[in-house]
């Protein structure tokens, strides 16, 4: 706790020359409530879900009044989970069979507090995404697969906004039924992708290269050096991300950045030596950023846009 009350006193005061200003830092969980990593809010910022280091298992706090309940232990729950705009959320759950990994995609009813099995057991899927506010979609065999409201699979031929996957390392857009694959910055590892809120731009991590923005055809619009987890903010006027770097074995710092989608105006929103700040998302409001510490410790920043 000694750390936290001394990351609230070196940041409560910084701002950036009229554009951006940290107004608070705020530790909301403790290392005696356990290690936590991946925080992702829902779309009111009264819930917030994370994970342990490895993905394994998922956490609910309640942001009201800071109450924490564990909602499971599956194997790689806690990679990339959504919330639905009616406050079900979405994951995966991987089980292995003679070495080989089956993935399910469940939805937890936060008000009902049950689960349900979308799809079971499925092989070689890509990312899973919550679209259109509550419909599910995830891609295989080259294909765009949608899950409606009425839980009814359907192959998606015109999705009414651009949806991006990484295939195979590959950045590909699936967009008015056409299956795109985009790599702006050639062959290689593509990571963390997403489309603006507008559906008129990409946003990914091409690995050993930083961050990039492009329009849906692979044009550059902004670059991102050393940066990674990119993340839109709900207007997609800013970017988020992490720059951290590790000496092989161990991250040795990391703290977090805040740009103009054009790459122009970066500000730097973290600056500590003993804490290194990662992961971090938006909060859906847009006037703050929660993240989690190498140690497991989940932070919420909030800002002020001058």
């Amino acid at each position: 706790m000694k750390k936290a009350f001394l990351f609230i006193l070196i940041f409560a005061g910084i701002s950036f020359a009229q554009s951006v200003t940290v107004t608070s830092v705020e530790a909301i969980t403790t290392l005696e409530q356990g290690e936590f990593f991946y925080p992702v809010t829902n779309y009111d910022d009264s819930k917030i879900i994370f994970s342990s280091d490895s993905y394994k298992g998922l956490w609910l706090m309640n942001g009201e009044n800071g109450s924490l309940e564990k909602l499971n232990d599956y194997y790689s729950s806690g990679y990339e989970p959504m919330f639905t705009v009616d406050n079900k959320i979405v994951h995966r759950k991987d089980d292995f069979k003679n070495n080989r990994r089956f993935i399910s995609i469940y939805e937890y009813d936060i008000i009902e507090k049950s689960e349900k099995i979308v799809e079971e057991e499925l092989r070689d899927i890509a990312q899973i995404k919550v679209v259109n506010e509550n419909e599910i979609a995830y891609s295989r065999n080259q294909k765009l697969l949608e899950i409606k409201s009425n839980n009814k699979l359907e192959r998606t031929t015109s999705n009414s906004l651009p949806i991006v996957m990484i295939e195979n390392s590959d950045l590909v857009l699936y967009n008015n039924g056409e299956r795109i694959v985009v790599n702006p910055r050639g062959d290689g590892n593509y990571l963390w992708a997403s489309v603006s809120p507008d559906g008129s731009k990409l946003l990914f991590t091409f690995a050993g290269h930083g961050s990039f923005v492009t329009d849906l055809n692979g044009k550059m619009i902004g670059e991102f050096s050393s940066a990674h987890y990119p993340q839109w903010s709900s207007n997609g006027e800013w970017i988020l991300y992490m720059k951290d770097y590790d000496d092989s074995e161990k991250v040795i710092e990391s703290d977090l950045f805040v740009s103009t989608i054009d790459g122009k105006q970066e500000f730097k929103i973290t600056e500590t030596t003993d804490i290194h700040e990662m992961y971090p998302v938006w909060s859906n409001l847009g006037n703050a950023v929660y993240c989690n510490s190498t140690e497991g410790i989940i932070y919420k920043i909030e800002l002020k846009f001058n």
